[in-house]
């Protein structure tokens, strides 16, 4: 069962000022610790990427506050909800903290994508109760 959907679109430009006007402490205010390790090698390799990844992390932190309905009041907080990516690259949510125990008590799973194009981000988190959904996909089940 569906309990919220939250969207949000994000101007890269007005990040990166906020950045580059708190000389980085923006990324590690908002930032979980895993998030922040990525987000410095991104940085490292190349500043667009690391500035699209932070973004984008950004968008879906607010996305997911929109779809649990609560905005960015306790038990969420930044650094509570992480999206991480797995291997294949899809990103999945992580908790931590006030907001693992509220998740888990209402048995809310959260399913999140981020995009970014050019100087645009988006994030789309929609928040289901329940078993989670299986999200692996194996295509030998379906090979005939």
């Amino acid at each position: 069962m569906i309990i919220g959907i939250g969207t949000d679109l994000l101007q890269m430009g007005r990040l990166r000022a906020a950045y580059e006007r708190t000389q980085g402490r923006l990324a590690k205010r908002i930032l979980g610790d895993e998030e922040y390790l990525v987000f410095q090698q991104r940085l490292g390799r190349n500043y667009k990427r690391g500035m699209a990844y932070l973004a984008t992390r950004f968008a879906a932190k607010e996305a997911f506050s929109k779809a649990i309905g609560l905005g960015m009041h306790m038990p969420m907080s930044w650094r509570s909800l992480q999206t991480l990516n797995e291997p294949s690259g899809k990103p999945y949510t992580k908790y931590s903290g006030a907001l693992l125990q509220f998740m888990e008590d209402k048995q809310w799973h959260a399913h999140v994508t981020v995009t970014d194009e050019q100087e645009m981000v988006m994030a789309f988190v929609v928040v289901s109760y329940g078993t989670p959904i299986v999200t692996t996909f194996d295509p030998q089940n379906y090979l005939g």
